[in-house]
């Protein structure tokens, strides 16, 4: 009864990490946590049975589901998810993953139709003597890949720590949690434990998973305001660009620049198709007539043109008020529709203006797929999105692996309609797995010379 008391509680524990743990998957969809989830469930069913096993007395079935549970699910998958989270070429996790498909599902056949030898009572059955020879060979190469994996992963992670990856020094300690929760997995279910000591490895095991799979997770919940994104955004839902990396806060690094290039931290833009939503003037024309200002109005009112006069097609500019620290408000010069240039209406036009300044760093060899995925975000939001002035996405020279996301709104409402378009989830979650690091910065608006739409012409 004592041993059947122990899985019981052991159970329940198990059953509330497994809960937590699939709530988390489900809400991120990140495949190391479902790999995990799948861990979680088999140790989960397995010590079921191993509390309903020291009660009612084992049998066929119950001794079939523990072993398929927490001898071959929980140790494979577990490994699967370790090098789902450590891996950073897909070609390897991809591999990964078609293996331990495979595997599981002919060793999940073979171990359920094969005859089981001996009788079971109420004691915890050790798999050699009630199994034969090829479930036991099934299991025995399950726990060896497993082991493999796990240490491999874990001391991939250490050395790369060493090398002051930022990454890999966050994920150090989970990465060892899990692994040890590998270790504990194998050793319940070898048969070599005894009954009370297999339950706690199984149920430490199912924690041990849990907790590190949180500790891999950066936490941005919606309902969480953070300093440095400034006290304004504090009741704001996350923009979602902070969760594409672990290293979501680091500063990026960018790559060496070779002594005297003048190009250092120069910014371009990757090919993309024409704006038509935003159109610059055109080139001054000057054999346009300058059409005269509208009856009573008076440019010196707003202050001297600091640039001097010019010649374009359309109305003369003139400068906005001065803000404070002798800075022109508003985007640019031009006549408003009731007279009143648009340069004074422009530097009241947008005082909710608002921005943010995306910085990915990337993995090598995945800036191909990224931008492909940038255009088409670029195309969707030129689309759909008319208080989003300004969409950009930036090459940095010399620095190949990261790109510079520049975005504009009219105001907060216009940012929030921004966060839930489908097309920016679909690209947050498309370009995960391209991204290694992210880092956010929120803007507001100041002082600021913004593209206007070109003046109507007569006859275009």
């Amino acid at each position: 009864m004592v041993d059947a008391l122990i899985a019981f509680v052991a159970t329940l524990g198990a059953l509330a990490a497994t809960g937590l743990l699939v709530q988390r998957a489900y809400k991120d969809r990140l495949l190391y946590l479902i790999a995990w989830s799948f861990t979680q469930v088999g140790l989960t069913l397995a010590l079921l049975c191993m509390a309903i096993g020291f009660m009612a007395g084992y049998n066929g079935l119950f001794f079939r589901v523990m072993e398929l549970g927490a001898a071959l699910i929980g140790p494979v998958w577990l490994a699967l998810g370790m090098i789902e989270l450590i891996a950073r070429y897909v070609q390897v996790r991809f591999a990964a993953w078609l293996f331990t498909i495979s595997y599981t599902v002919v060793a999940i056949v073979i171990l359920l139709v094969d005859p089981l030898k001996g009788s079971l009572s109420k004691s915890l059955p050790k798999p050699s003597a009630t199994y034969d020879a090829l479930p036991l060979l099934l299991i025995d190469g399950a726990h060896v890949v497993a082991v493999i994996a796990l240490v491999g992963c874990t001391g991939v992670t250490a050395w790369l720590a060493s090398k002051r990856d930022r990454e890999a020094g966050e994920l150090l300690i989970p990465v060892a949690l899990v692994a040890l929760a590998g270790v504990l997995v194998v050793s319940g279910t070898r048969g070599f434990l005894p009954a009370p000591l297999a339950i706690i490895a199984l149920g430490g095991a199912a924690g041990l998973v849990w907790y590190g799979a949180m500790r891999t997770i950066p936490v941005y919940e919606d309902d969480e305001g953070y300093d440095e994104y400034g006290e304004e955004y504090a009741d704001e839902p996350a923009t979602g660009y902070e969760e594409q990396a672990y290293a979501a806060r680091s500063e990026p690094v960018p790559a060496p620049t070779p002594p005297g290039d003048p190009r250092r931290g120069e910014l371009r833009f990757p090919d993309q198709a024409p704006a038509e939503e935003l159109r610059f003037p055109d080139p001054p024309a000057l054999e346009a007539p300058v059409p005269a200002a509208p009856a009573g109005f008076d440019p010196s009112a707003f202050g001297p043109d600091p640039a001097g006069p010019t010649s374009v097609d359309g109305p003369p500019p003139v400068p906005g008020p001065a803000l404070p620290g002798g800075a022109l408000a508003g985007p640019l010069g031009g006549l408003g529709p009731s007279g009143v240039p648009s340069g004074a209406l422009a530097g009241n036009g947008l005082p909710d203006g608002c921005g943010q300044i995306t910085v990915y760093t990337l993995l090598d060899g995945r800036e191909d797929a990224f931008d492909r995925l940038a255009a088409e975000l670029v195309k969707a939001v030129r689309a759909v999105e008319p208080d989003t002035l300004i969409f950009t996405c930036h090459e940095v020279v010399n620095g190949p692996t990261q790109r510079i996301f520049y975005q504009l709104f009219r105001d907060d409402a216009a940012f929030a309609v921004h966060r839930r378009q489908p097309h920016l989830q679909r690209f947050l979650a498309e370009s995960r797995t391209h991204v290694l690091a992210t880092n956010v910065i929120e803007l507001r608006l100041g002082a600021a010379k913004l593209p206007l739409p070109a003046p109507d012409r007569q006859g275009r």
